[in-house]
C-alpha cells in the first residue's frame, strides 16, 4: 500500500513541481484522529504522515500556488493526472471543509494492486499562496472501516 501511496504522490508532486515545495516548516495543522500514529519523527518538517496499525495512511503536503489557480483548476488537474498518468480511477468528488471554513473538493479514487482492491482519497484545498493535498489511502476494506476518521481528519484540519 504504501508503495501505491507513494506513486500517487509522485504524480502529484511532479506536476505540482517538487522544487514548489516550501521549506520553513508545516503551514498547517494536522489532526491526527483516533487509532491512528504521527509519524512525524520520520517526515521532515513540511508534511505530515500517520497511519493505523492495519496500514491505512494519512499524508498531507503544502504546494506554492503557482501558477496561480483556483480550486477548481487545481483539482481538475491532479485528477487529470492520477487518472491519465496513474491509472487511478475516480470513484467520486465530495465537496469539503477544513476546520477554519477553507472549501475543498474530495476525489476518491480506487486502484487495484494484484488482486487487492485499494481506495486513495485526495482532498485538495487551496488559497492565494498555497495548494494544500490531503492524502489518505489503503486496503478498500480497511480504508472503508476508517472512513469516519478520515473524515474527522479532514474537517478539524487547519490550512495557514
Amino acid at each position: 500500500m504504501m508503495h501505491s501511496l507513494r506513486h500517487a504522490f509522485v504524480l502529484v508532486a511532479s506536476l505540482l513541481g517538487a522544487a514548489a515545495l516550501l521549506g520553513c516548516g508545516r503551514p498547517f495543522v494536522p489532526a491526527t484522529p483516533p487509532g491512528f500514529v504521527d509519524l512525524g519523527d520520520r517526515y521532515g518538517d513540511d508534511e505530515y504522515r500517520a497511519t493505523t496499525a492495519e496500514g491505512v495512511v494519512l499524508g498531507i503536503r503544502a504546494f506554492e500556488n503557482e501558477p496561480e489557480g483556483d480550486l477548481a483548476f487545481w483539482s481538475r488537474v491532479i485528477e487529470k493526472r492520477l487518472r491519465e498518468g496513474g491509472g487511478y480511477a475516480l470513484l467520486g468528488k465530495a465537496d469539503v471543509k477544513s476546520r477554519n471554513g477553507l472549501p475543498g473538493v474530495q476525489l476518491r479514487f480506487g486502484h487495484d494492486e494484484g488482486k487487492e482492491a485499494h481506495l486513495y482519497y485526495l482532498t485538495v484545498f487551496v488559497n492565494e499562496d498555497r495548494v494544500f493535498l490531503h492524502e489518505a489511502g489503503g486496503r478498500k476494506e480497511l480504508v472503508e472501516r476508517h472512513q469516519q476518521q478520515i473524515d474527522w481528519a479532514i474537517r478539524n484540519f487547519v490550512p495557514e
